[in-house]
């Protein structure tokens, strides 16, 4: 788990999430664009209590901004790590 202090004072832990996570965010989102939110939901407490993404909706903007960065820096780095996987050569192709 990662714990992160938001500019609010509040802190932040980032549960591990599987498959099923992404799968509840996708269902809870009404709109495609909501998903990150959902996701931020899924897999955050803040000061030790799990939120919902009606929470995010009234949190400080400065939390929000900071939640959606960490989240969508992880993906990013994912997504670069399989990208790299993918087009790196095989032993023996």
């Amino acid at each position: 788990m990662k714990e992160l202090t938001l500019p609010s004072g509040k802190t932040a832990t980032f549960k591990k999430g599987n498959g099923q996570t992404v799968l509840n965010a996708q269902r809870k989102a009404k709109y495609p664009e909501e998903i990150m939110f959902a996701l931020i939901a899924e897999i955050t407490d803040i000061d030790g209590q799990p939120i919902v993404y009606e929470d995010l909706l009234e949190m400080d903007m400065e939390d929000v901004l900071i939640l959606n960065a960490q989240l969508s820096g992880k993906l990013q780095s994912l997504q670069q790590s399989a990208l790299y996987s993918f087009a790196k050569p095989q032993a023996g192709n």
